[in-house]
């Protein structure tokens, strides 16, 4: 079924867009994007309808879609941990109108671990918008009350201490590469979902687990984070170190679950105007005190930022790298 474009463009919006012209430096953007779009834009997400980067990708679409003339749509297509839809993606027109939602380092884990027909050079990257960092969580009754703590204990008794681990996911590859650089090797227990990874934890089969530093927080007072695989002090869990402070021998990445936006690469090549203005509009949305706003509502300000695409290119590579290095592990090797 064709989507029509939307028809906004009313007097009232037109004297918008010359106010916006006119405007503060800071909202000139409006007119560099001008020549994109010129039709409805296709948003593809690997996931089905409802998970973390169906929300954030939701959120921004309902709001960039009211800078300019034309409808933005949320396509799921979910499968094969996101394999599926990269590949359709891949697939689609490029032309600048159709744009990935993926995760870092689940896209890397496509191409390393699965076999993926494409690479990461195939993606060209707008930006990392939210970046949730790996965290290393325990029961707030454990005995457990520093990281130094919980890796001493691993060491004197690998086999009495119990750690969990969510597939697919920045937390697995961020505790692939903890316990393999601090040469810990205590019990593994995996799960197919976050979810059920805290569940496990709150029941108390597991002793700590390799989290996501933003999801504990709908945990609150049950738990206490050891660490967070930040650089920086992590502002949700202000008393819980960055890994690399409690253990600078490890020098790990920031490693977590990263999503971000990007064009087909054959597209930002030729068209190197046209994608300074995708970056530009985005950029303008995000900044804009609306989308703040929503973001702030939804508590995700705490993961979210605009990296630009050098910046969100040298993260990606960076992890895709880790990725390559824990590619037999990754697959079950």
């Amino acid at each position: 079924m064709t989507v029509q474009p939307k028809k906004k463009m009313t007097a009232k919006a037109l004297f918008a867009g010359v106010v916006l012209v006119a405007a503060a430096p800071g909202m000139a953007l409006s007119a560099n994007a001008a020549e994109w779009p010129t039709e409805n834009v296709r948003l593809i997400l690997p996931f089905s309808a409802g998970g973390s980067i169906d929300r954030f990708a939701r959120g921004l679409a309902q709001h960039w879609e009211e800078y300019h003339d034309y409808a933005m749509i949320v396509d799921n297509r979910g499968g094969a941990s996101g394999l599926l839809g990269s590949r359709t993606f891949l697939g689609s027109p490029a032309n600048g109108h159709y744009l990935f939602a993926g995760i870092q380092p689940t896209l890397s884990m496509n191409i390393v671990a699965q076999g993926a027909d494409f690479d990461l050079e195939d993606f060209t990257f707008i930006n990392i918008e939210q970046r949730d960092y790996t965290s290393i969580v325990v029961r707030a009754d454990s005995p457990y009350e520093t990281i130094e703590e919980l890796v001493e204990s691993i060491r004197e008794n690998p086999s009495g201490v119990t750690m969990s681990m969510a597939t697919g996911s920045g937390t697995h590859l961020f505790g692939l590469a903890f316990l393999d650089t601090l040469e810990l090797n205590p019990n593994i227990v995996t799960f197919d979902g976050g979810g059920e990874q805290r569940t496990d934890l709150l029941g108390g089969h597991s002793d700590a687990a390799f989290s996501s530093a933003y999801g504990d927080m709908t945990l609150g007072d049950q738990v206490r984070v050891l660490a967070v695989s930040s650089h920086e002090t992590f502002p949700g869990w202000p008393d819980a170190p960055p890994v690399n402070d409690a253990f600078p021998e490890a020098d790990l990445p920031a490693i977590g679950d990263n999503r971000f936006l990007a064009v087909h690469t054959s597209f930002a090549e030729e068209n190197p105007e046209i994608f300074d203005a995708i970056v530009a509009s985005y950029r303008e949305v995000f900044h804009s005190d609306a989308y703040q706003a929503h973001i702030e509502n939804l508590g995700s300000d705490l993961i979210s930022g605009f990296y630009g695409p050098e910046e969100s290119k040298e993260i990606i590579y960076e992890i895709h790298e880790v990725v390559e290095r824990y590619g037999d592990m990754l697959s079950g090797n």
